[in-house]
């Protein structure tokens, strides 16, 4: 076929009139590599392809049609934007035994038949308590009228009442929303004014149909209403939202009688609840008709095959003096609880309360163990029966969570049956663990850097320990949440020691998968703590480290300040290692704003220093880092030496991501050579080694690099592609000077394909973002801007 890579290959060989001998003579790819490729048995190295494209002198559209073709894509049309993305089916499951709610159904769908009137639409179911069955209603009407919306259905979560969880800023929901459309990275603006008015844009003249789940209240819902009056928007809040123009209020009550009973019958079995009609009304009556709490007692039944509703019942009369009130005047809500949590073992009860304790969203078994301090096995067992109860939700296998009103309800019992030293010793163990268990993640993924880390006593019981780097690499992204939760809850227990030591251990981890601004007030807490405790080692590793996050977020000046008070402090206390690691960090940031003199005379102080010691983490950051700012002086030789050591190092230690950093980097040294089918060859591997690590990060440099080789060998088309997944990987993390590279990229290759609107955009932001860092590049996407609109 035309677009076959092997077919398209060929036809461009014998149209140069050469043998598959002389092709491979002047490509450097063996004859036996074109005569595989042509045959379609092996897909291509990218740097065999532009060597192959180079040796038959193809022109860019050429070039592109072969690169297209080994991605296995359309050919690329030249002055073209790609084709629009599916249209977006977001809706969540909806649940199968979704029951009743026929006048609230009706009225929402008589007023979704207004939709395409002369203003927006927005419903908002609001004023039901948790549990009433808010979203589920939200889904099944959105399923219901999907078909009258046929250019997409979008749901967001706003995590207004999600424990653990802040809501979501409208700007994150802007984000989401423009994403699910279509609006790819590199187009989705910086503040949320921009990001509302480009929604409403891309919503006109659009059927679409928006789910806001779980909104905290009006301010955060309004700009996340599109124009259109062809749009339909629900809502879901447990607040009314008056205040919110354009709103028409469905309240959203607990069932009705004969809804519940309903309800009640399909979890249970029809043949279960026959013949006890007024015992199935009374046990109705007693749940306060909440489907939670239905759900709670149905399933007490349906476990219990011995059992008659009448049993049941006697079991939910029997609650001694409720706790507290889970809702204003509800007593059959709290029943209902408390029914299940009376029916439980001790053991079970304790497990159920503790669980409240846990700051995170979700937990694995290993963290309840440690909150109760008992055996992994019994935990295990436990849960699995808080689960069959419907006291524990497990969204994902072996992760388990608790509904935000059952997180009350057991925060109650906490309160009144768990003295105050009880739960705090619980909160340290389970602090013990968190800390522990990082450090040998971190210990299997970065061992050179043992010794700079905190190195916390193995808690009670069986620590956790990983079998290889995949497995530690996977519980770190897994715990991230959790990890970051235990921080903050820490520091507001006065608990100083963890706010500490967990982000110093962490750091390595954190620092390619936190936003930067996250971690910048991560490291505050840290700092902070380290001088609560009086440690000049953990306040200098601080510092280092929320220099390096302000090095990230683009304000070199206060990096450098922090880096300059960490190496006093490290010269202070006599630590060399300590101060070597600032050195080649200063040395860093100096390189990226252009003082590369200086830069270099501190690598180099950094890179004796380290060898004196001897020290080889510090060694391995020194000798990575030379090399880039040799190259930026025009040192080539010198930076190939660099670059070379500091490639045979990483890869005698076995660590991937040295190499995959150092090999992007030795990329750069061959463009700056002009041989770019060596730098592409670079730049892939590094690009395959990130993708194995899941660095989205390292992914976006790669990327980025790619996009430059091949936009340097007159490959436009597909230097685009590579720019827009750059964009892509690179997620907000506050990194503004790669922001501003991959602009820049993207500008030159849509000025080459005849896109001078677009590249001018891009332009623009590349000159804004380097401008506003101060840095040398900042002069070259002027030029570049002032070409593009002269």
């Amino acid at each position: 076929m035309p677009g076959d890579f092997g077919t398209l290959l060929r036809e461009h060989r014998l149209s140069a009139g050469l043998t598959q001998e002389k092709l491979a003579e002047q490509s450097g790819v063996s004859t036996h590599a074109i005569s595989v490729l042509e045959s379609g048995r092996r897909r291509p190295r990218l740097s065999s392809v532009m060597r192959l494209a180079t040796a038959l002198g193809l022109d860019p559209t050429d070039r592109d049609r072969l690169l297209a073709a080994v991605r296995g894509e359309p050919e690329p049309q030249p002055g073209r934007e790609p084709a629009e993305r599916t249209v977006p089916r977001l809706l969540p499951y909806a649940v199968p035994d979704f029951t009743g709610r026929r006048s609230e159904v009706e009225r929402l769908l008589e007023l979704a038949a207004g939709a395409g009137s002369a203003r927006p639409l927005v419903i908002s179911a609001i004023d039901g308590m948790a549990g009433v069955g808010k979203t589920a209603l939200a889904v099944h009407v959105g399923h219901t009228l999907a078909d009258r919306f046929p250019d997409g259905q979008l749901f967001v979560d706003l995590h207004g009442f999600t424990p653990g969880q802040r809501p979501l800023e409208p700007g994150a929901a802007l984000a989401s929303l423009l994403r699910a459309v279509g609006v790819s990275e590199s187009a989705l603006p910086l503040r949320t004014e921009e990001s509302a008015r480009l929604w409403r844009t891309r919503a006109a003249g659009r059927r679409y149909l928006i789910v806001l789940d779980n909104a905290v209240g009006a301010e955060q819902v309004r700009p996340l209403i599109p124009g259109d009056p062809r749009c339909l928007t629900l809502v879901t809040s447990r607040q009314r939202m008056p205040e919110l123009d354009g709103a028409v209020g469905v309240p959203l009550d607990v069932l009705s009688h004969d809804e519940a009973v309903e309800l009640f019958a399909r979890i249970v079995g029809r043949d279960r609840v026959a013949g006890h009609t007024s015992t199935v009304d009374e046990i109705v009556a007693l749940c306060g008709r909440l489907p939670l709490a239905l759900r709670i007692a149905a399933a007490r039944l349906a476990h219990h095959p011995a059992w008659t509703p009448v049993e049941l019942l006697q079991r939910i009369r029997r609650p001694q003096k409720l706790l507290t009130e889970l809702s204003d005047g509800d007593q059959g809500v709290a029943a209902a609880f408390v029914d299940s949590y009376h029916a439980l073992p001790p053991a079970q009860q304790r497990a159920f309360r503790l669980a409240a304790l846990h700051p995170g969203e979700d937990f694995a078994p290993r963290a309840l163990a440690a909150l109760v301090d008992a055996p992994l096995d019994e935990t295990e067992e436990v849960l699995e029966s808080l689960h069959n109860h419907h006291l524990l939700i497990e969204h994902t296998a072996f992760r388990y969570t608790l509904h935000d009103l059952l997180r009350a309800f057991a925060g109650e019992l906490l309160a009144h049956e768990e003295p105050e030293p009880g739960r705090r010793a619980a909160l340290t163990r389970l602090f013990d663990h968190y800390r522990h268990a990082a450090a040998s993640a971190m210990d299997r993924l970065a061992p050179l850097e043992r010794h700079h880390r905190p190195q916390p006593p193995a808690p009670g019981g069986t620590p956790l320990v990983f079998a290889d780097r995949t497995e530690a690499a996977d519980w770190l992204a897994r715990e991230q949440a959790n990890l970051l939760a235990a921080v903050r809850h820490a520091d507001d227990a006065d608990l100083p020691e963890y706010v500490a030591d967990l982000p110093a251990v962490l750091w390595r981890h954190l620092k390619r998968n936190m936003p930067a601004q996250e971690a910048l007030a991560l490291g505050t807490r840290a700092l902070r703590a380290t001088r609560q405790l009086g440690s000049p080692a953990g306040e200098a590793a601080a510092l280092r480290h929320l220099g390096l996050v302000q090095y990230q977020l683009g304000d070199f000046p206060q990096a450098l300040d922090l880096l300059r008070q960490a190496l006093e402090i490290q010269q202070r206390i006599g630590n060399r290692s300590g101060e070597a690691h600032v050195l080649a960090n200063l040395g860093l940031t100096l390189t990226r704003m252009g003082r590369l003199g200086e830069a270099l005379d501190h690598q180099r102080l950094a890179l004796q220093l380290s060898r004196d010691i001897p020290e080889s983490a510090v060694e391995a950051i020194a000798l990575t880092n030379l090399g880039p700012t040799l190259t930026r002086l025009g040192q080539l030789e010198e930076a190939l030496d660099y670059h070379r050591e500091a490639l045979e190092f990483h890869r005698r230690g076995g660590n991937r991501l040295g190499q995959a950093i150092v090999l992007n980097q030795f990329g750069e040294h061959q463009q700056k050579l002009q041989r770019h089918p060596e730098a592409l060859e670079l730049y892939q591997e590094a690009l395959e080694l990130h993708q194995g690590l899941g660095d989205t990060f390292g992914q976006a440099e790669s990327h980025t690099q790619l996009g430059d080789a091949l936009l340097a060998m007159d490959a436009p088309a597909s230097a685009l592609q590579h720019y827009r997944a750059a964009i892509e990987y690179l997620p907000h993390t506050g990194e503004r000077y790669n922001l501003g590279r991959i602009h820049y990229g993207l500008a030159r290759a849509h000025q080459r394909l005849g896109r001078p609107d677009t590249a001018r955009e891009h332009a623009e932001q590349a000159a804004e973002i380097h401008t506003s860092l101060n840095v040398p590049e900042a002069d070259e996407a002027r030029a570049l801007l002032d070409s593009l609109t002269s």
